[in-house]
């Protein structure tokens, strides 16, 4: 790993941390926003993961590597933001915290424990105002209204988006295109091409089977190919991608009207993150900004330049004292992450 800007040991630090299941992402920065220190290991998520614990271990190594990597320790973080998939309820909170408690004890005493959704809000407006719609393996959207109120989608969500919808619904339309219950598909051949099957039924057998089936990461490996072929102009696979690009709007819509930012007489930042929102030209991107005015009256779409993680890392600073609503310190702070932050590959998923 490349390492990032080192400015030596300091006495304070902040620490943002975002986990998702593709990856762990960790930063720690002084109070200007250098980044000294940055930290990556695997699925963060206690639902994802194959045991919650092994999720906490995920996390601290990150955290670890961030520090060791700042020539520091967790008694010099002022301030910590975790943002994790998978604190979707009040009890996934608090098995956080105890854990932090018990395996970081007198320390990282001032912390924050959020959905992974917030991690980005402040990619867009360093004040932490706004909605931020995470399409990667799964989605995460999340807001914070003009007066604080939290919202984020969690459990809520009725239909499966992200890479793991994109492929669920390749799947579906090949399979039912076999059974001559839908209409006939490029993506047929292309699916077969990626995963070098024969023939449906032998996609079917090992998506399906009981022992040796395809895992998470393989059916989802699928999403790009996906977008190839919509690109390309088959209606079944356009019409998987304007659905989503939908539906990523419509949660977006829920999040703005939860948290006040409908009522709000001001322009509503909305980040977008993710590698399925993120990739070059995404149509699925190009989908959700078609339908976004129609749910968040007001929205200003940005694709940040920053990585959710080191929106995480902005929650710290501005949790541990540094004032970010002042647009002078915002802007300056903000700079100073950008031109630190660890190289593009190194949150490459």
């Amino acid at each position: 790993m490349t390492r990032a800007h080192s400015a030596g040991p300091a006495s304070t630090l902040f620490l943002g941390v975002d986990a998702g299941n593709s990856k762990t992402a960790a930063l720690v920065s002084t109070a200007t926003g250098q980044v000294v220190g940055a930290g990556r290991s695997a699925c963060g998520d206690i639902y994802g993961a194959p045991t919650p614990e092994a999720a906490v271990a995920e996390v601290l190594a990150a955290v670890r590597e961030a520090l060791a990597q700042a020539g520091a320790d967790l008694a010099v973080v002022k301030a910590a933001a975790f943002r994790l998939a998978g604190i979707d309820w009040p009890e996934d909170r608090t098995y956080w915290d105890q854990a932090l408690t018990r395996h970081c004890p007198g320390t990282l005493t001032r912390r924050t424990i959020l959905n992974d959704g917030y991690a980005a809000i402040r990619c867009g407006d360093p004040g932490g105002v706004g909605i931020s719609v995470t399409g990667g393996t799964a989605a995460a959207i999340a807001a914070r209204g003009p007066d604080g109120k939290l919202w984020d989608m969690g459990w809520w969500s009725q239909h499966a988006m992200g890479a793991t919808g994109l492929a669920n619904q390749a799947f579906r339309a090949v399979l039912l295109a076999e059974l001559e219950l839908g209409p006939p598909t490029a993506l047929t051949e292309a699916l077969l091409t990626h995963y070098g099957k024969p023939t449906v039924a032998a996609l079917n057998h090992w998506l399906t089977r009981r022992e040796g089936h395809a895992t998470g990461q393989e059916r989802n490996s699928c999403a790009r190919v996906v977008t190839a072929v919509a690109a390309a102009g088959d209606p079944v696979a356009v019409e998987i991608i304007r659905a989503q690009g939908a539906r990523f709007a419509q949660y977006a819509g829920v999040a703005a009207r939860r948290t006040g930012l409908t009522r709000a007489d001001r322009p509503v930042s909305v980040v977008l993150a993710g590698s399925v929102l993120m990739a070059e030209d995404s149509p699925v991107a190009e989908a959700l900004l078609a339908e976004l005015p129609a749910h968040v009256p007001g929205a200003v779409p940005l694709r940040g330049s920053l990585p959710p993680v080191a929106g995480a890392l902005l929650d710290a600073l501005a949790e541990g004292g540094v004032p970010l609503h002042e647009r002078e310190v915002a802007d300056a702070v903000s700079a100073r992450v950008t031109a630190t932050m660890p190289p593009r590959e190194f949150l490459a998923t």
